[in-house]
């Protein structure tokens, strides 16, 4: 068992999840359906791959800190719901197989990592020809100590157009959603403001 802390949030329940994190998966639940395979990278204390499982859908969570994953198996395992330390950014000794998953869910973690196009490299590989990508990062500048590298919208497209297709976009605002490919909203009048993009593979 782990501890909530300013970077990394690890409730006993669901519902005790901070919301504006649980909105994410929320939003992402609405793109899962039974039967799917969908990947959550990083999944944290895995409280957002168990909501995932919740709907029906076999989920795979990764992440690379061994104490989050041992709390997501602690209170947050099931028949539906799988656990496993790995770097996100080669996970072939996890998911050797190309082409698994229906869905690839990344939510605030590509910030953390030194070569994010190695992740978006091996969630191109493993997510199959007509799945789905949804990815999310806090809007620049945010200012944690704990990033690496953090983006503007610009620069959030330009980094998934190298691999993927962005279906849709939106500005997270606490806990609502708004398609910035329709509305105009400035990301630096806002103390928080997240992206969430919506992808496929590219058609070769």
């Amino acid at each position: 068992m782990i501890v909530s802390d300013k970077e990394r949030q690890a409730p006993l329940k669901i519902e005790e999840a901070e919301p504006t994190h649980l909105a994410r998966y929320k939003f992402a639940g609405e793109y899962i359906s039974k039967r799917m395979k969908v990947l959550d990278a990083p999944c944290g204390s895995g409280y957002g791959t168990k909501f995932l499982a919740l709907k029906g859908a076999e989920v795979y969570g990764v992440d690379i800190n061994e104490g989050a994953i041992g709390h997501a198996k602690e209170f947050f395992s099931d028949e539906l719901g799988h656990f496993y330390v790995g770097d996100i950014e080669n996970m072939r000794n996890i998911f050797n197989e190309d082409k698994f998953f229906d869905a690839v869910v990344s939510f605030e973690g590509i910030e953390h990592l030194k070569n994010p196009d190695s992740f978006l490299s091996e969630a191109e590989r493993l997510l199959k020809p007509d799945g789905i990508f949804m990815i999310s990062t806090p809007r620049k500048p945010h200012g944690s100590p704990f990033h690496i590298k953090e983006y503007s919208l610009d620069e959030f497209k330009d980094l998934l157009s190298g691999r993927f297709a962005i279906k849709e976009i939106y500005g997270q605002i606490y806990t609502e959603f708004h398609d910035l490919f329709k509305e105009k909203i400035d990301p630096n009048a806002y103390q928080k403001f997240n992206f969430i993009a919506v992808c496929s593979p590219k058609k070769i």
